[in-house]
């Protein structure tokens, strides 16, 4: 393993992950088998000792990678889990949490082998973690929070001294969609009071709106709409924020939420009700990356933006997962229906640059550039060859989304 890599910290993870299942498994009173396979990707290009300082022909391949699969079968299927996690060989390597579908994909891959790699067999394929569809709710978030609270626990244990911890292992969720990103990561924000910042939109095994995200708090010293605090005060009357600008911006006492009805964030600053920002991705629309300490908001704007690590700054794209274009189509999942500084509202529909006008949502009253239908005539063709609609009681009407006919 390379020198600087965590073993210390993987070491401890996979204790805690191995004491969890023992309690686990004595609570459920014999009526389940945990299974838990770690291995190793070979490092073609890598072998000690180097050529360059030792003949000795019998060398050893450096692995690039390290995993662990767990797979815990019950008699009650609904009580049945799986997940896996790998972790890069390098200093201070970041660990990603994953299914095992998507774990067995990613060795397939290390590997270059064009067959399906299966580290457990189709009956212990428990996807409770990523991309169920049933019970998608209680237990994949049990699943995350015993395993991140397991490796919380470990970075923050006692046992470790100060003066030996060089950085922070950080801990990062693959979501094979958007929509399963947003229902486990809204979830998150009330179950361990995390969020989950947006690393990277990519194409996982054909599916092209996989996303990872890393781990943080989700309640930070900051305002309401994303702006840092330097001092924050909070009583029965509200959560105040004093910011660096000399401003005085409201601060959130509970997690930021979306508010299906309002489609947009909520939440609450003592006793009231007030917009939010919700700390969700590091990632422009143009996919530059943002600071660590400016992750995409509004930051008093109408605007998603950040600061990127270019020096300079960037639209993000807005935490809408279901916006739609008035062609019908979805809007990417990097670039959902916003102005980026046009004045319309817009959004790509695919990965070869075509775009359209938008809605912000795919519900039966949102109509482009965040307009409402009129309570009465929901979205749809009404004998027209476009999606359309009334927005108020003149007969004033524009494009709508979604046809709800």
């Amino acid at each position: 393993m390379d020198a600087c890599f965590r073993r210390n910290k993987w070491g401890k993870w996979e204790k805690n992950l191995r004491s969890f299942l023992r309690d686990t498994l004595k609570s459920d009173g014999g009526a389940a088998t945990a299974f838990i396979v770690t291995g190793t990707v070979p490092n073609a290009n890598l072998r000690i000792p180097q050529r360059e300082v030792s003949d000795n022909p019998e060398r050893v391949t450096v692995p690039s990678h390290i995993w662990t699969a767990v797979c815990y079968e019950h008699s009650d299927d609904t009580k049945s889990f799986s997940f896996g996690y790998i972790g890069e060989n390098k200093p201070e390597g970041d660990i990603s949490l994953m299914s095992v579908s998507d774990l067995n994909r990613q060795i397939q891959n290390l590997y270059r082998q064009p067959s399906e790699i299966n580290i457990f067999t189709v009956k212990a394929e428990f996807q409770t973690l990523i991309n169920l569809p049933v019970n998608q709710g209680v237990q994949m978030i049990s699943a995350i929070q015993n395993t991140y609270l397991a490796v919380k626990s470990t970075i923050g244990s006692d046992s470790i001294p100060k003066k030996k911890v060089k950085g922070e292992m950080t801990l990062k969720l693959a979501f094979d969609s958007m929509s399963t990103y947003h229902n486990v990561v809204e979830d998150l924000k009330v179950s361990v009071g995390s969020a989950c910042l947006i690393t990277l939109v990519r194409d996982v095994s054909g599916v092209s709106d996989a996303v990872e995200c890393l781990l943080v708090p989700e309640k930070q010293k900051t305002a309401a709409d994303g702006s840092r605090c330097l001092s924050i005060s909070e009583s029965s009357d509200g959560c105040q924020c004093n910011t660096a600008g000399g401003e005085i911006k409201p601060c959130c006492s509970t997690p930021c939420l979306f508010q299906d009805k309002l489609n947009s964030y909520r939440c609450y600053s003592g006793q009231t009700l007030i917009k939010c920002s919700p700390r969700y991705s590091l990632i422009t629309y143009t996919g530059e990356r943002c600071k660590d300490d400016h992750p995409c908001a509004t930051y008093g704007q109408d605007y998603y933006w950040c600061s990127t690590i270019a020096g300079s700054w960037d639209y993000c794209s807005p935490p809408l997962w279901t916006s739609k274009a008035i062609n019908g189509k979805y809007c990417r999942n990097n670039h959902a229906c916003a102005t980026y500084g046009s004045g319309y509202m817009w959004c790509y529909t695919d990965k070869q640059g075509n775009y359209d006008y938008c809605c912000t949502s795919d519900d039966c009253y949102s109509a482009q550039n965040g307009q409402t239908c009129r309570s009465n005539h929901k979205c749809g063709y009404h004998d027209k060859n476009y999606l359309w609609c009334y927005t108020d009681y003149d007969d004033n009407w524009d494009y709508c989304c979604k046809s709800c006919q």
